[in-house]
């Protein structure tokens, strides 16, 4: 690489690193808040769902298939859960939030995957700090291992192993128990005891919210009332 692309790309990489500051100072608790309760419980729905096949094709022996479901899951998660209503809270866009998760989600650029553990740093979240029960990194094995693992089966039909299948269902529910619940109760949601994202504890915001489904509602993000644009 000769040295006009080097200065390229180092200027690339800083022009990135001031984009995403720049991302977390506008995001809005309010607008994370308010998305999660309007489209939480239909995301959660389809997660559920995902991950109930999952361990069900796993005690049958379906162990590609059960990696399929499991990784949907996460996927589901990363992007709605995480990711969606971060991006979009900052941007008050929804292309922006749809372009910036696609990319990544979509693991093809290890700078697009570092975004997520920056965004939830910011929020007190350490991401890259969470372990699995097996001393693991969550967020290294859910890129590097279970990603992989299902572009073998569903690129190359290749066969995997039971314990293949245990470590994407156990990653799909560190990642929901240690980001997600912890986030959803720093925003005022009361998952551990109502298991319904609809409601928010009465201190943070008051606020019951009217549930929608984010695959078939073709709005944008219902904006908070202090973020509304006149006019």
């Amino acid at each position: 690489m000769g040295g006009w692309d080097d200065l390229g790309y180092y200027e690339d990489e800083a022009a990135q690193a001031e984009f995403i500051q720049e991302t977390l100072k506008n995001i809005s608790k309010d607008g994370v808040r308010n998305y999660l309760g309007t489209y939480g419980d239909a995301v959660d729905a389809r997660i559920e769902h995902c991950m109930k096949e999952a361990r069900l094709l796993l005690s049958g022996g379906f162990f590609p298939s059960s990696v399929i479901s499991t990784v949907t899951a996460i996927e589901l998660t990363i992007r709605f859960l995480l990711l969606r209503p971060l991006m979009q809270a900052a941007f008050l866009s929804e292309e922006w939030a749809n372009l910036l998760t696609q990319r990544i989600a979509s693991g093809r650029s290890a700078n697009d995957r570092e975004i997520l553990p920056q965004i939830l740093y910011f929020h007190d979240i350490n991401l890259n700090g969470v372990k699995l029960p097996n001393g693991r990194p969550l967020w290294k094995t859910i890129i590097e291992t279970v990603y992989s693992t299902r572009d073998k089966i569903v690129h190359r039909a290749e066969p995997i192993s039971e314990a293949d299948a245990l470590l994407a269902i156990q990653c799909a529910d560190e990642l929901r128990n240690e980001i997600v619940m912890p986030y959803a109760k720093q925003l005022g949601f009361t998952l551990e005891t109502t298991n319904c994202w609809q409601r928010a504890k009465s201190q943070m915001s008051g606020a019951v919210y009217n549930p929608r489904d984010p695959f078939t509602d073709k709005s944008t993000l219902p904006l908070a009332p202090e973020l509304k644009r006149k006019g």
